[in-house]
């Protein structure tokens, strides 16, 4: 019996090894299934970051090149690879404020392709935000969308109305006023007293003067009203004070202003000449119109019509030898049969040369 017990005994306890060794076995597995899920887990994220950087990276080019519509889309795929993330939707929220700020349609596209596509992503930051700066800028934008859909034939919304409630929250917002005195023009040209104060508003944010001017000149620019006109020169003066660029489809517009307003010599020429101190209109003439000569070497078709519309206003400045000197010039290249300008050139060299 006792050899039998022992023999039990010694089963047992080899059975009771095995057992150790099946736990010890398990314990291993499992810890290597747990690092491996780890390992796998931090793989993931490592390579779900560096999927959401090169995503970023590219929206952030097809922005600069304009390419709205694929950053748009670059997005959606970083929206798909981490849902909710708050840098995303901070960059869709910015994205979507640039496209409006910045849209050009392609064939056969309405504003309202792309303004049903951002609406919804200014709407949710909207609701999001905590009133003040950051609410506001959204909440202009989307009155900005308003405007844009209302050039789609929809008259049901009312872009002033998120433009008053953005003010509200920001005093001064430049999106919003700015955008307030546009459509103010847009709807009713002969208003450009009442925008003025909203375009001068927006500039008093010292905020995104840049985005106020060009917006301002744009606004008054759809205009056709002598008023209208003057007020482009004082934007334009402001502009050269402040240092700030002018692109080249803003310059050809002025320049024609100046050949309704000039070029036949009228009462509502002396108003125009006026708009700003005529030192200062010299001044801002220069500054738009001599990039022309530099550009073409001084052989710009539009040259003899500059040098006429100059000596205009330097005379009115009181720069009198200038602008007999422009008159002379004027003289030298055409003559009485082929040119307008001849005859009131003549009459000016002869007015300037008595004063002298």
């Amino acid at each position: 019996m006792a050899a039998l017990q022992m023999k039990k005994d010694g089963k047992d306890g080899q059975f009771s090894q095995v057992l150790k060794w099946v736990g010890y076995l398990t314990a291993i597995f499992s810890l290597c299934a747990t690092i491996a899920g780890v390992a796998k887990y931090i793989y993931n994220r490592v390579e779900t970051r560096r999927n959401l950087a090169a995503l970023f990276a590219t929206e952030v080019e097809q922005q600069k090149a304009g390419d709205y519509s694929s950053a748009w889309q670059t997005l959606d795929k970083a929206a798909e690879l981490l849902p909710g993330s708050p840098k995303v939707q901070e960059t869709q929220e910015k994205l979507a404020m640039a496209w409006l700020e910045n849209i050009h349609l392609q064939e056969n596209q309405k504003f309202s392709d792309v303004t049903q596509k951002v609406e919804p992503i200014l709407t949710r930051a909207v609701a999001a935000a905590k009133p003040g700066r950051e609410q506001a800028d959204l909440r202009a934008h989307i009155g900005w969308a308003y405007f844009l859909e209302s050039r789609d034939g929809r008259f049901d919304l009312d872009p002033a109305g998120p433009y008053r409630e953005a003010i509200a929250e920001d005093p001064n917002n430049p999106y919003a006023e700015a955008m307030w005195g546009h459509w103010i023009l847009w709807d009713h040209c002969y208003r450009v007293q009442e925008a003025a104060p909203h375009f001068d508003a927006a500039m008093a944010s010292q905020r995104e003067g840049d985005f106020v001017r060009h917006l301002q000149l744009s606004a008054l620019m759809n205009c056709t009203t002598e008023e209208a006109d003057q007020e482009v020169i004082r934007a334009a003066n402001a502009m050269r004070k402040e240092q700030r660029t002018i692109d080249d489809y803003e310059r050809n517009h002025i320049l024609g202003l100046y050949f309704f307003e000039l070029a036949h010599e009228t009462p509502k020429s002396s108003a125009f000449i006026n708009a700003v101190p005529p030192a200062e209109h010299v001044a801002t003439f220069h500054w738009l119109f001599d990039v022309l000569d530099a550009n073409s070497d001084g052989s710009s078709s539009n040259r003899l019509s500059r040098l006429y519309y100059l000596a205009q206003l330097q005379e009115a400045a009181g720069q009198h030898d200038d602008a007999l000197a422009n008159y002379k010039s004027v003289l030298s290249q055409t003559t009485a049969n082929t040119n307008s300008f001849w005859d009131p050139s003549n009459a000016a060299v002869k007015r300037l040369s008595r004063s002298h």
